[in-house]
């Protein structure tokens, strides 16, 4: 159920939070990592005196209506700071400096002046420590005036959303809001939706971890649609959500782990995987100051090529270095899958990422092979899955309960204004969501993995076998709890897309029930989120520093596994150990990225505003 702004949350979460081969999905070999490394060199900014340094505006442009920006640095010694005006003139931004430049703790004032002029401008921002080179810190680049352009797209796209919301979101409370439709549309819908304090309780809910943890969030979204050159690829390294970890206290070596590798990207045909962890970055060493620059800069849009150092399975005696050039690959949801055991106990095991309409052709194909393999239960991997569409959760439901429920409910839809539909594990609203029926995989039961990040179309899985009083079993830490769905709409202003999806409809199972704002408890815990990691079987759950099928690093994996086969469940801590050889399952299909897919979403055609 999650759209952008909650990925962005989840993503967000994790630069807070103190690796069996996978079968290309290209046709290509990966390699394997062989090679030891020497230690790599040291971090610029502390060769340049500079312990750290902290930016308020990395990642945006100052605003035309100018703005005070004040960046902390924390320096060996004393140092002189200035700036180099690139374009747009000069002596529109006033620096001043805490304690005259003293070594330490520091405060740099950047006072920017209101841009009146109808174009963007750049200034530098350079540091000296004394007996230092000098550096530069960072650059700023200033919005042209928004009187002209910026104001008038605010206007356009929040007046875009005011009139869907006062059509279609689920409380028509909304309504009786005063807005202001010139304000930054990336703030419009946090700013008044939040006005309705609990009445729309339903659309958001609180961060359970980080510095943000028991404030609110908002489900309901706009996003900008980045431009796609392919309609099968996307673009990037293809790692998934990336955690922080002390590898080396000595030296004050910071690890940054790959929650998952994606299947056919440059990293994965490089020979990483999920749970290696990396060191260094083109050299540098990783530490208390940088890693969080460079944790942004490999999850989002990054460009060229890198040179990793990682460690694999959490064994620091190993060092390994692998150079990566970021490039278009073909998107695939399914992380992993595999079939473990054999004979009495032929389990499948399948991670999925989202679900996400273009990947239906590849989702036939998985379910097909399950079929195929005969297997005789299911582990269904979602911890990482926000959701996605209805209709391909209802699809995979379908598969699980089997051909003697497909004119049962699978969901209930509520509507504003008393609209209802019920969507039959046969093919949604009267049968016709398109997506056909999915073969019968005879499972008289099914095991589901989540986490914290299973929600939405993820939770209707659950819910919905459980309405029809199919036996689900839940392994992990407690989902989500996203009961509600979004209609999603395209836009376009001056060329540029938005999608926008505000929460317009309420889910239940054929049994009525649908109050779950708090998530589903798992019936057996591996992590229990609170604030000790004593009380875990797994204190690094959802995430690892081994691969899927490695038994000893998942552990949720593992107690599942165990409970299929009758064998009492192991107390083990998360640890290297294969307790079996996966058999994994070829992929095939195209598949391509699609904004929008996380949550309970139904589509609707695109507008133009201009």
């Amino acid at each position: 159920m999650n759209f952008m702004r909650n990925f962005y949350r989840f993503i967000g979460c994790l630069s807070i939070m103190t690796a069996v081969v996978l079968a290309s999905g290209c046709g290509d070999d990966p390699v394997q990592p062989d090679t030891p490394i020497e230690d790599p060199i040291t971090d610029p900014l502390l060769e340049a005196g500079i312990k750290n340094f902290v930016n308020p505006a990395q990642g945006r442009n100052i605003s035309p209506n100018g703005e005070t920006i004040s960046c902390v640095l924390m320096s060996e010694g004393s140092y002189d700071a200035w700036l180099e005006f690139l374009s747009g003139g000069e002596d529109w931004v006033e620096i001043t400096k805490g304690e005259a430049g003293a070594e330490g703790r520091n405060t740099l004032r950047l006072v920017f002046s209101k841009n009146v002029t109808d174009q963007d401008r750049t200034v530098e921002l350079y540091v000296q420590v004394e007996g230092k080179e000098r550096f530069s810190l960072a650059s700023f680049t200033q919005d042209k005036d928004a009187n002209s352009a910026q104001l008038q797209k605010n206007t356009a796209l929040n007046t875009y959303m005011h009139k869907r919301l006062q059509q279609e979101y689920l409380w028509e409370e909304y309504n009786s809001l005063q807005v202001d439709l010139t304000m930054d549309y990336t703030q419009f819908l946090n700013t008044y939706l939040m006005k309705l304090g609990d009445v729309n309780i339903e659309d958001g809910g609180k961060y359970r971890s980080g510095d943000n943890r028991g404030k609110r969030f908002i489900y309901s979204n706009i996003q900008e649609v980045a431009p796609v050159t392919k309609a099968v690829e996307t673009a990037g390294l293809g790692f998934g959500p990336i955690f922080s970890s002390q590898i080396d206290t000595q030296n004050g070596v910071v690890g940054l782990s790959i929650a998952y590798v994606h299947q056919g990207s440059p990293a994965w045909l490089a020979g990483m995987r999920r749970g290696d962890t990396i060191f260094s970055v083109n050299g540098v060493v990783l530490n208390n100051s940088n890693y969080k620059n460079q944790m942004n800069a490999l999850y989002y849009s990054p460009s060229g090529t890198y040179r990793f150092g990682f460690v694999r399975d959490a064994d620091l005696s190993k060092k390994y270095e692998v150079e990566v050039t970021v490039d278009v690959y073909r998107y695939n949801p399914v992380l992993y899958s595999a079939i473990l055991g054999e004979g009495s106990h032929k389990v499948g095991y399948l991670v999925l990422e989202n679900f996400d309409l273009d990947a239906q052709d590849f989702i036939v194909d998985i379910i097909q092979q399950l079929k195929d393999n005969a297997i005789t239960d299911l582990i269904l991997d979602l911890r990482f899955n926000p959701g996605g569409a209805v209709a391909q959760s209802r699809y995979l439901a379908s598969a699980i309960a089997g051909s003697a429920h497909l004119d049962d409910v699978f969901v209930q839809v509520d509507f504003r204004g008393g609209k209802h539909q019920d969507w039959k594990f046969r093919g949604g609203p009267n049968d016709e969501d398109g997506l056909g029926i999915a073969p019968d995989l005879g499972l008289k039961r099914l095991y589901v993995i989540g986490s914290e990040n299973t929600a939405s179309a993820s939770e209707l899985i659950i819910n919905g076998l459980r309405g029809i009083d199919f036996p689900v079993y839940l392994y992990g830490s407690q989902t989500e709890g996203k009961n509600v769905g979004m209609t999603t709409t395209q836009t376009t202003y001056e060329g540029v897309r938005y999608l926008f999806s505000p929460i317009t409809f309420r889910v239940s199972n054929a049994k009525g029930f649908g109050d779950y704002p708090d998530g589903f408890r798992p019936d057996v815990v591996v992590n229990n989120q609170n604030s000790s990691y004593a009380d875990d079987k797994d204190n690094t759950f959802p995430y690892s520093f081994g691969d899927w099928g490695d038994m000893g690093f998942n552990v949720a994996l593992r107690l599942a596994y165990e409970d299929i086969t009758g064998v009492t469940r192991s107390d083990m801590p998360a640890t290297r150990s294969m307790a079996l050889e996966p058999l994994i399952m070829d992929h095939t299909g195209l598949m391509q990225l699609q904004l929008g897919r996380y949550g309970n979403v139904i589509y609707l055609p695109e507008e133009t505003l201009n």
